[in-house]
């Protein structure tokens, strides 16, 4: 079943004007909610260059913390050749694979499901519990080349669908998709910020100077600090301003948007 949003209502109440595929979810940028008012992903831009998109956290994130995917709907490729055969155009695709074995109802929704010998990836609408280590998949679209039994898959997740607090550079979770633009309570849907001036904490080692290039902190986690020359870190963005340590800093986002 699929479910439709309603994105009346306008949400910023802050002078600027949404741009972007949608005019805003129900729901203040501001504000956290419990329940869910858009679809996970979706994008908001503001005409000062702030972009946000809608996110779900699956753990309590502090307010001006980086912000990364957990790994609960990674699979990585599987190659037991495990899939139910299905024709082109087929939207249910089934798996019986002892990987699923711990799925949970929907668990996958909005992840991608990816078929590693046709080269194809779908967009994941639903999916059922395991059973019996077989789980039944709703795609959006049809798939275009038939599936054999023989081929492989892998599930890559959606950024932004369950989200939790980045750990140090070079851990798990370590790849930051967004600074969390204020204090968000575990299981709740919010706007996470993507691109343009943000706040985001400055790591206990060290303080941050002005006009500098940042990336996540290799000491306290979800946290920022001068990048390391010659380090291979994802930039976070140019402090346009500076912090002491463990203070929060004005950061021109530019590393997070695709």
């Amino acid at each position: 079943m699929s479910t439709s949003w309603n994105f009346g209502g306008g949400s910023t109440n802050n002078g600027s004007v949404g741009l972007g595929p949608i005019n805003g979810v129900a729901q203040s940028i501001y504000e956290e909610s419990s329940t869910q008012r858009g679809p996970l992903g979706a994008k908001l831009e503001f005409d000062d260059g702030r972009i946000f998109r809608y996110s779900k956290a699956v753990a309590a994130i502090t307010a001006a913390k980086l912000v990364g995917t957990d790994d609960v709907q990674k699979i990585a490729a599987d190659t037991n050749g495990v899939f139910v055969a299905a024709a082109a155009g087929a939207t249910e695709i089934t798996l019986t694979d002892a990987t699923l074995s711990s799925a949970t109802a929907n668990l996958y929704s909005g992840a991608y499901l990816g078929n590693i010998t046709n080269l194809e990836q779908y967009r994941i609408r639903s999916n059922t519990a395991a059973a019996s280590n077989k789980v039944i998949f709703q795609l959006y679209d049809g798939i275009v080349t038939a599936v054999a039994t023989s081929d492989d898959y892998q599930i890559t997740p959606n950024p932004y669908a369950s989200v939790i607090t980045t750990t140090v550079t070079d851990g798990a979770y370590d790849r930051a998709v967004g600074v969390a633009p204020r204090g968000i309570t575990s299981g709740y849907y919010f706007w996470l910020q993507t691109g343009g001036v943000a706040y985001c904490l400055v790591d206990a080692a060290a303080a941050a100077t002005e006009g500098v290039m940042v990336a996540g902190s290799d000491s306290t986690a979800g946290t920022i600090q001068i990048t390391d020359a010659g380090v291979d870190e994802q930039t976070i963005g140019t402090t346009i301003g500076a912090s002491a340590a463990s203070k929060p800093c004005p950061v021109l986002l530019t590393g997070l948007e695709a």
